[in-house]
């Protein structure tokens, strides 16, 4: 084990942009195979375009948007004092007010923009934002005051990614649900232990 977390350090440092958005990439594909799990165990068929699509937001989006973002914060808010309880507590406060939504909106219209459903984008961010932030917020606050307080800033895609497999499979969940549906327990469940 420790070989290969020296391994994932170098590479991090050699590839940081490369390695974070690869470690996306493979907790979007965890955090579906989470979620479609109780479906595969009642002997539904495995939904791949669904994994898919996940696993491109992963590796398009939140690892290259998540490694400039987060870097973004460290350089800009109290760098001097990086781990105090005040830049804590502004990088989440600032994480969860405006990369939150916007996370959470592009997922939702990325998801219909692959199903090549453009024109239903925005009535799908309509019905879905404010019932997933309710649950990220949940979530997220706590995670981000640990992240931002102990982790270093070079490991934070990955502290995010472990935390995001649960949540991952409650977005999974979420988008695939149809419009008046609640979100299936499981996904949930796991996304607010």
């Amino acid at each position: 084990m420790a070989g290969i977390w020296a391994a994932y350090n170098a590479r991090l440092t050699a590839k940081p942009l490369q390695t974070k958005t690869l470690t996306s990439f493979t907790g979007f594909i965890l955090g579906d195979l989470v979620a479609q799990a109780p479906d595969l165990a009642a002997g539904k068929p495995w939904d791949s375009w669904r994994t898919t699509k996940l696993a491109a937001f992963g590796l398009l989006l939140h690892g290259p948007i998540g490694h400039y973002w987060y870097g973004f914060l460290d350089k800009t808010i109290m760098p001097a004092a990086a781990t105090s309880a005040a830049a804590v507590a502004t990088k989440t406060a600032v994480d969860q007010i405006f990369w939150a939504p916007i996370f959470t909106s592009v997922f939702f219209g990325s998801m219909k923009l692959m199903d090549g459903k453009a024109d239903e984008i925005e009535g799908e961010v309509r019905e879905k934002l404010w019932p997933t932030m309710k649950v990220n917020w949940t979530v997220w606050p706590i995670a981000h005051v640990i992240n931002f307080r102990f982790i270093p800033s070079s490991q934070r895609i990955l502290y995010i990614n472990v935390i995001q497999v649960g949540y991952n499979a409650f977005l999974s969940t979420m988008q695939a649900k149809k419009g008046g549906e609640e979100p299936k327990k499981e996904g949930l469940a796991i996304a607010t232990e």
